[in-house]
């Protein structure tokens, strides 16, 4: 019965309707448009979608993954390609300097982001004294297993461990610690997690260092990286949130 009722439109259809809305709005003279704000979204991103077809796609989520069984649907237009968003960076500037510590291999990347480098070199990094230790944990203190997947992102003991963990690290190595995050809004969720009273994990970080956050902001994480190397220097020692 489903199927019968579900209909294809086309995407040329569906590329003005946010600016027919606007004009069928005006022509009818509603002045309360905050009345009409949902159905003005759903034609934006109609309007989005119809527009943006190549290098694009539309995922839905059924739920948030901390509620599972409150069915709360999500649907999200995402770019998948990054040439697209390089295009115009190589359009606009006639030299270009990619660097990164992370990407290899690098003609991986070059086809990723459609172009063809004139110069491209890797370069190899040297330590004057043995100051790395790869390490995996796979388990917190309490023996329950710990992991960044996305699946257990939102697990509170997960969460919880993983600031014990750093908890110990903080009172045995010296001067700085650098803690990466996923995202930042994983960073969000978990740091306000470590804040909360019950949890007190942030204040027991507090003892053996000072923190401090990176954030979207240039000018405050410029400022915050400052600071957490005056901290390191100084002897007073600090994590550095990225």
């Amino acid at each position: 019965k489903l199927q019968q009722q579900t209909k294809i439109i086309e995407p040329k259809a569906m590329r003005f309707c946010y600016s027919r809305l606007n004009s069928l709005l005006k022509t009818l003279m509603v002045t309360d448009l905050d009345e009409y704000m949902p159905i003005q979204l759903v034609a934006n991103f109609c309007t989005l979608i119809a527009t943006y077809t190549q290098g694009f796609r539309v995922l839905l989520e059924p739920h948030d993954d901390r509620t599972p069984h409150v069915p709360d649907p999500k649907l999200q237009l995402a770019c998948v390609d990054a040439s697209l968003a390089m295009k115009p960076v190589f359009e606009r500037f006639r030299n270009v300097v990619i660097t990164s510590g992370t990407l290899s291999p690098l003609d991986f990347y070059t086809k990723i982001l459609n172009f063809t480098p004139k110069l491209s070199e890797s370069l190899s990094m040297k330590l004057s004294r043995k100051c790395i230790l790869p390490m995996i944990v796979t388990k917190g203190s309490d023996q329950v297993p710990i992991s960044s997947k996305f699946e257990m992102r939102n697990d509170a003991n997960c969460i919880k461990n993983y600031g014990q963990l750093l908890i110990e690290m903080c009172a045995c190595v010296p001067d700085g610690i650098v803690c990466f995050f996923t995202s930042y809004e994983y960073m969000e969720q978990v740091v306000s997690e470590w804040g909360r009273k019950e949890s007190g994990i942030l204040a027991q970080i507090q003892k053996h260092k000072l923190i401090f956050i990176e954030t979207k902001d240039v000018v405050e994480t410029s400022t915050a990286l400052e600071a957490f190397k005056k901290a390191c220097n100084c002897g007073r020692g600090a994590v550095f949130f990225s």
